[in-house]
């Protein structure tokens, strides 16, 4: 939202309040709260609650949070008033609205394959960076010197490594670690199931800062507006940029006013 009005975005802004549908979907860590070394402690900017809880309750927007962390993890974490729709771990869970989650059926062979991968990370005394997730095992790195992550990346892929080569587990880099996970679980799934679900004429806006976002930002590629949710510019495939927290605060309370009846 630097310099100059973006015409998609006063495109977008224009079309929104005469959309039928209305849907936001909503990356967690990096995008609704700042990173923290301690992942317990990353709550909300400021505001992005107050905001959320009045799209919510004031709106018909289907409004849908797409993140790495399990559902059981998110929920005490956004402190919303009202429970939105949930796709944690990559879309591997699904919070419907009765309160109950589905989860998605893991073979044999990566069920053993991810408790391999963190019983290794025990057993080296990795487990305060290690965290074990319904479709993934998670490797942090966030914090450390830059010598010791570039260490530690290289230890964690030679000794996961050996578990991908059935192609039933894959190595994913993040912003702060390396992630093993089921390949066919991902950001991008869970967009193509929105918009499936979704009329023709229906304004889409995804925001999302990390390197799994981009799954979701190549999905929504011409079919609604995807938003790069960081501070610093890198290279991706989202279409516009906010910069966290005065941008994205703008962008969720312009949603708002415009989204209203």
């Amino acid at each position: 939202m630097e310099g100059s009005p973006d015409p998609l975005l006063v495109s977008f802004w224009q079309r929104l309040p005469l959309a039928p549908e209305k849907v936001l979907l909503l990356d967690y860590d990096g995008t609704l709260a700042p990173f923290k070394i301690k992942r317990e402690e990353a709550v909300p900017y400021d505001g992005v609650r107050e905001v959320l809880d009045k799209i919510l309750a004031e709106t018909s927007t289907r409004v849908i949070i797409v993140s790495g962390r399990m559902v059981d993890d998110l929920l005490p974490m956004l402190g919303l008033n009202i429970i939105p729709e949930i796709w944690g771990s990559h879309g591997f869970e699904h919070l419907l609205p009765d309160g109950s989650t589905e989860k998605q059926l893991l073979t044999e062979t990566c069920s053993h394959g991810l408790e391999t991968a963190y019983s290794w990370a025990i057993s080296n005394g990795y487990e305060a960076h290690c965290e074990k997730k319904p479709s993934s095992t998670a490797f942090h790195l966030r914090g450390l010197p830059v010598d010791t992550k570039k260490e530690l990346s290289q230890k964690v892929r030679l000794a996961w490594e050996p578990l991908t080569h059935d192609g039933e587990l894959e190595i994913h880099s993040f912003d702060g670690g390396l992630e093993l996970r089921v390949p066919e679980v991902n950001k991008g799934k869970v967009v193509a199931r929105i918009l499936a679900e979704s009329g023709d004429q229906a304004i889409i806006a995804y925001l999302g800062d990390d390197l799994t976002d981009e799954d979701a930002f190549k999905a929504l590629k011409g079919k609604g507006l995807s938003f790069l949710v960081r501070k610093k510019v890198r290279e991706t495939l989202a279409d516009c940029r906010l910069v966290p927290p005065v941008e994205l605060l703008d962008f969720l309370n312009n949603w708002y006013r415009l989204a209203r009846p």
